[in-house]
């Protein structure tokens, strides 16, 4: 008797059939165990996992084991009862009428029914539960599959609590993915960039398998250049999207992190978005988290770069909007709120190609940041000493009993350290003689002279930053360690920040695409590792102009000049050029053209007031309204206001010469002379203090 072509497909699927195996193990065991501890099978995952191609292996395992199997898909079959029993009767070979329980009971007893696309199926889903299911022979397995999770009535139904075994379909593993694709004949240099791509997402792999064994030729994989691809896959994905509201939700869910109703709502400027949330909620590919729900990788990959290949106007809009959303959150004394914002606005950095390599998006797990304690220090000491030696480790011990110093951990599920940074004020070092690192001192050196740093400014070195069991590579942690450090950036007062990194070549790409600088001249080695600074320099570009520049770059815009134009770059003035400034600004105070050549009108204490964008004349407005609020503070003070009358009719609302503001105000020159030169004093060191901020007391993460 020839083969039939059945048994040909049946072979061949069994030949190409990949992973799953838990899945298999699982179901193996309900038909190999006749207990009635197990008797229902529910498979759920998104679209494209392959559960139509689990379930087929399935049923080639029901054959070899001797059970005979029966077929409905949801697709095939009205939302009725009557329809459900008419197919099952017709699929075991009985007439439409027939009783289903009669149905499979007329058959042995070894039978398995499946029901694949169970959600189309999802008005019956009570009826199925405590009414088809519990009639039938306690000797059938049934399986159901669909992309749904099982609703909260199987959940919380002691009895299906008990005899259902739950299984979420879910993306290959690295191995299962690397499997199927050499069984496709991919190129091993291949490999990493496709699963990159598709996260192990099984239809994805298929696809991008077929694009390549059509290609002639070398073969290249490049998701830009295969929109018919992505086209494909949220064809799977999307079948039922309602309207334009909803698809736009799902593409502002694709676009950020965690989505909440809130984000919908200011993003898609609608008064509520409860309707649009709870839909998406509901969706298979849509996770939850404590925070509020997301999408699978795959999903966000594809709908983001649709949008951006199909309407990319829209999506930069899109893109702006949530940036936006999220910096207005940034404010706030709420110190983890401002981390999980910060955490998002970076995140809309992730597929930037000088980006992505140095994140890992992935959560830390279990790890929670906190101040180190003295308790730590050992740990501490030994992570730096089995990554960077013993010079290192002595350099860290001094630095953690220094009062200039701070020190933070990762905590572990066991409260123990599995990372920390130790970040100094350098700005309160004392005694530069006795300091025992070179390193800093150095970097001190430099900012002083180089960059110009003034007294009371404040300087922050990132002296260490150190993962247990990875050290500075791209990991999870080293990504939390990040958000901690870009978290400091908005600390008030903050002049200049430095970061040092063991091979700094390698993070060149990503802190020239955040504006860091490296300093060259500072590298320096400790043990048999070469070290280098990345610098910002605060004063010339504050974090709002900062978060513009990401922003134009997570949009697309070039990478390169970290601050403004020329002509409107920050002036670091020293002190005594600032009281230079201060006087000739009192002089010209009614003459603008004269105020327009002040360094104070691009000193850090205007562009702070006016940002980076404003116009001239706004500058030298807003200069003269500075002065004018120190003069204000100066009158109200009931020990300098004797010089707010000096200073106001010399400079504000002059009487002439100043013998003659001596005689309008009735009293001698030499008194006048004085009262001018102390009123001065005042006021510069009044607008000094604004020029140079100082740091609250306490900062941290």
């Amino acid at each position: 008797m020839p083969t039939k072509i059945s048994d040909l497909l049946s072979q061949a699927r069994r030949q190409s059939f990949i992973g799953r195996q838990r899945e298999i193990s699982l179901f193996r065991d309900m038909l190999l165990n006749r207990k009635p501890d197990k008797i229902l099978y529910y498979l759920h995952g998104p679209g494209g996992q392959g559960k139509t191609t689990l379930i087929r292996h399935f049923q080639d395992l029901c054959r070899e084991e001797g059970y005979q199997t029966l077929l409905l898909d949801g697709r095939e079959l009205e939302a009725h009862p009557a329809s459900v029993l008419s197919s099952l009767a017709a699929a075991a070979g009985h007439s439409p009428g027939d009783h289903s329980g009669d149905t499979i009971a007329a058959m042995a007893d070894r039978v398995v029914l499946f029901i694949d696309s169970y959600e189309k199926l999802n008005p019956l889903d009570d009826w199925f539960r405590t009414e088809f299911l519990p009639q039938l022979p306690s000797t059938v397995v049934s399986v159901l599959c669909g992309r749904k999770a099982p609703s909260m009535g199987w959940s919380t139904d002691p009895g299906w609590k008990l005899l259902m075994e739950e299984v979420h379909l879910r993306n290959f593993s690295q191995e299962e993915s690397e499997a199927y694709l050499k069984f496709r004949n991919i190129p091993g240099d291949h490999l990493q960039a496709i699963q990159d791509f598709t996260h192990g997402h099984p239809l994805a792999l298929s696809l991008v398998s077929d694009i390549l064994a059509h290609q002639v030729g070398e073969k290249s994989f490049n998701p830009e250049e295969t929109p018919d691809m992505v086209g494909a896959l949220l064809d799977v994905f999307l079948q039922e999207v309602p309207g334009p509201a909803h698809k736009a939700a799902l593409e502002v869910a694709a676009l950020v992190n965690i989505t909440t109703e809130s984000v919908l709502s200011e993003v898609l400027g609608v008064n509520s978005a409860r309707e649009l949330f709870e839909w998406l909620r509901q969706l298979s590919f849509i996770d939850q988290h404590k925070e509020g729900i997301y999408p699978h990788d795959i999903i966000r990959e594809a709908l983001i770069r649709d949008l951006k290949w199909r309407h990319p106007d829209y999506y930069y809009e899109l893109y702006d909007k949530t940036r936006l959303y999220y910096i207005d959150k940034l404010n706030g004394p709420d110190i983890a709120r401002q981390r999980k914002m910060l955490s998002s606005l970076v995140y809309l950095h992730r597929l930037h190609p000088m980006v992505k390599p140095f994140f890992d998006w992935q959560e830390s797990g279990g790890h929670w940041i906190d101040a180190a304690v003295q308790e730590d220090w050992p740990a501490l000491i030994d992570m730096a000493k089995r990554h960077e030696g013993e010079e290192s480790a002595q350099t860290l011990a001094f630095w953690l009993k220094h009062p200039a110093a701070q020190a933070w951990v990762w905590r572990d599920a066991d409260k123990q350290p599995a990372a920390f940074v130790l970040k100094i004020n350098a700005d309160q070092i004392e005694d530069r003689e006795k300091l025992a690192d070179p390193v800093v001192d150095q970097a001190l050196e430099y900012c002083i002279r180089q960059l110009g740093l003034r007294g009371g400014e404040h300087l922050a070195l990132f002296r260490y930053w150190i993962v247990k069991d990875t050290y500075q590579a791209v990991s999870a942690l080293q990504s939390s360690i990040f958000l901690g450090i870009v978290q400091y950036y908005f600390t008030p007062g903050l002049a200049i920040s430095m970061l040092a990194c063991a091979n700094p070549a390698f993070w060149l790409q990503m802190f020239n695409y955040a504006g860091l600088q490296h300093l060259g001249e500072l590298d320096f080695h400790t043990g048999n590792k070469a070290f280098g600074w990345y610098m910002h320099d605060w004063r010339k570009q504050p974090v709002a102009d900062w978060l513009e520049m990401l922003g134009k770059r997570g949009a697309g815009g070039a990478v390169e000049g970290n601050l403004r134009p020329a002509a409107l770059q920050v002036l670091v003035l020293s002190e005594s050029a600032f009281e230079t400034a201060v006087n000739e600004a009192m002089k010209n105070y009614r003459q603008r053209d004269l105020l327009a050549e002040n360094p104070l009108v691009r000193s850090n204490l205007v562009i702070r007031k006016t940002g980076g964008e404003a116009s001239p004349i706004d500058r030298i407005e807003a200069l003269q309204s500075i002065i004018a609020a120190c003069l204000g503070e100066i009158e109200r003070s009931p020990v300098d206001s004797k010089f707010h009358r000096v200073l106001y009719r010399t400079f504000i609302n002059p009487v002439g010469s100043q013998e003659k503001v001596a005689d309008f105000l009735n009293m001698s020159f030499s008194t006048y002379r004085r009262y001018l030169k102390t009123g001065i004093e005042r006021i510069t060191a009044l607008l000094w203090k604004q020029e140079c901020s100082l740091v609250p007391e306490t900062p941290g993460y």
